[in-house]
């Protein structure tokens, strides 16, 4: 016996979670199977504004995006670059959102050498 809720098993003869408080269940449904999603570079960048305002922008389109790399540049600045990386399914759109946007004089658009690939 299951419980549905916190997923314990219990011994025959219990019929509810004594932590959970819900009736137990024969057997636990399956679990989903864990999809992967591939991110592709658009561009980098060293400012911190810059990806404040980027992050502002994809929010508001519904694009999936994270900064890999955006935390170390604030333990090391200027070592390496915060990547935007979008989901690859999303990047044409993502693109064409953000290819008349100009980044500051700490940008490095790297976009233009990936989006033809």
């Amino acid at each position: 016996m299951f419980c549905p809720e916190c997923k314990s098993e219990f011994i025959e003869g219990i019929i509810k979670c004594p932590e959970c408080n819900v009736e137990l269940i024969d057997e636990l449904p399956e679990e989903p199977a864990a999809v992967f999603v591939a991110y592709k570079e658009a561009l980098a960048t060293y400012n911190p504004a810059d990806i404040a305002f980027l992050k502002s922008v994809l929010d508001s389109e519904g694009i999936q995006y994270f900064f890999k790399g955006e935390h170390f540049m604030y333990v090391r600045p200027l070592a390496d670059p915060a990547r935007l990386m979008i989901r690859i399914d999303q990047f044409e759109e993502a693109t064409q959102i953000l290819k008349d946007i100009k980044l500051s004089f700490m940008g490095i658009n790297l976009g233009n050498q990936n989006m033809d690939h």
